[in-house]
């Protein structure tokens, strides 16, 4: 007997014993078991409607109650949520979303106002990337308005608000240590895109408004930029830098300087200076530097230098080597390099000379001393080692 012929048994005997399952049960077990499975599976065929019906219902609340959100994350997290049930909750909720599309966009884009660069870029492509999962997924539904529009807004998001953001960061910022984050950011995005220039051109053109010779935000700015990182804004910036530090007429500023002193840049520093050309700034770096510090090699970079200034370098350099008289090596340092015989004179010079020889003699004449004075401790301990040897036998 067939499932349908035992489930049309089992209503005629439920009518002819008024429905006493018991009598059904004696005369037709095989019927009783087929119609309670059709009554189950009618009933989970109702529960699961029943269910669709509900997760529909709160997919839709989930569009209207969304913009209720003040924090981004909740508010992302919800609308990942809603771009994965789409294509499971049918053309109501595709109608839902599509009624709210304008102001889900403006409640998100207003949860970003407050973010900054590096945090905007992140979420910009994340928002992108979901628009185009729901464009993707309104596809079955053949709402065009719908798909076209988040197609749409998941590429114009990036090549249009987020290059504003990018814009609008690159034009009210003063670019310091604490920007090289964010441009490594920008640097990032931007090569992942097709057209990296449309983007890091303009930026690159803010960055050199600043003066690389005279503002140490941007100096500093330019040394914290890391070549794998920043790539082309780490060129740009050491290239004009470098263009400041070796040009003959650049006036670098003495703040910087100072700082490129003191920060392990010294050889850059000595190098500008001896070649600086302008004699108005050379002097005042003049009154700045020389002769103001331990460091001999500064001062040694303005003897360097041919232009012509009012200094009192042979003084110094006099004085230098008066005080340091017995130190071979610092002597001949200074002796040693450009422009110093044209600066103190050829007898200061000669003079100099004769006493390193003095001292060079010197030092041979300690050196065999002291190494006479070794010879005779070790032939003392000898003999005393012999003496001790025969008195014990």
């Amino acid at each position: 007997m067939s499932f349908l012929e035992q489930v049309k048994e089992f209503l005629a005997l439920a009518q002819e014993s008024n429905f006493d399952i018991a009598q059904i049960y004696a005369q037709n077990p095989n019927g009783v078991y087929a119609t309670v499975l059709v009554l189950l599976v009618i009933l989970l065929i109702i529960v699961f409607f029943i269910r669709r019906a509900a997760k529909i219902s709160s997919a839709v609340k989930l569009v209207s109650n969304i913009q209720n959100s003040n924090d981004f994350d909740d508010y992302d997290s919800k609308l990942t949520k809603i771009a994965t049930e789409l294509p499971k909750r049918g053309p109501r909720l595709a109608n839902s979303i599509n009624a709210q599309k304008n102001d889900i966009l403006e409640k998100e884009l207003s949860l970003l106002k407050d973010f900054n660069i590096k945090d905007k870029i992140a979420r910009y492509k994340q928002i992108s990337a979901q628009y185009a999962l729901i464009s993707q997924n309104s596809k079955k539904y053949k709402m065009d308005d719908l798909t076209s529009y988040y197609d749409e807004k998941s590429k114009t998001l990036l090549s249009e608000n987020l290059s504003e953001e990018i814009s609008e960061y690159s034009l009210n910022t003063n670019f310091d240590e604490n920007d090289v984050d964010f441009v490594n950011s920008i640097v990032s995005y931007a090569n992942s895109t097709d057209d990296a220039d449309s983007i890091l051109n303009p930026l690159i053109e803010q960055i050199n408004r600043f003066s690389y010779s005279h503002n140490l935000d941007l100096f500093k700015f330019t040394r914290a930029l890391d070549k794998d990182k920043s790539v082309q804004v780490f060129k740009n910036c050491n290239e004009k830098l470098e263009e400041v530090l070796t040009s003959e007429d650049e006036k670098v500023s003495n703040v910087i300087l100072s700082y490129m002193l003191e920060n392990d840049e010294k050889e850059a520093v000595y190098s500008y200076i001896s070649n600086l050309k302008s004699s108005t700034y050379l002097q005042d770096l003049y009154y700045t530097f020389f002769a103001k510090t331990e460091d001999i090699d500064v001062d040694l970079a303005f003897v360097a230098n041919e232009t012509k200034i009012s200094s009192d370098y042979s003084n110094h350099i006099d004085c230098k080597i008066t005080d340091n008289w017995r130190d071979l090596t610092f002597i001949n340092h200074i002796i040693n390099s450009p422009r110093v015989l044209e600066t103190i004179g050829h007898i200061s010079y000669r003079n100099v000379l004769e006493r390193i020889e003095r001292l060079e003699k010197d030092e041979e004449t300690n050196k065999a001393i002291s190494e006479a004075l070794q010879v005779a401790r070790r032939a003392e301990a000898i003999a005393n080692e012999a003496k001790e040897i025969a008195r014990q036998k």
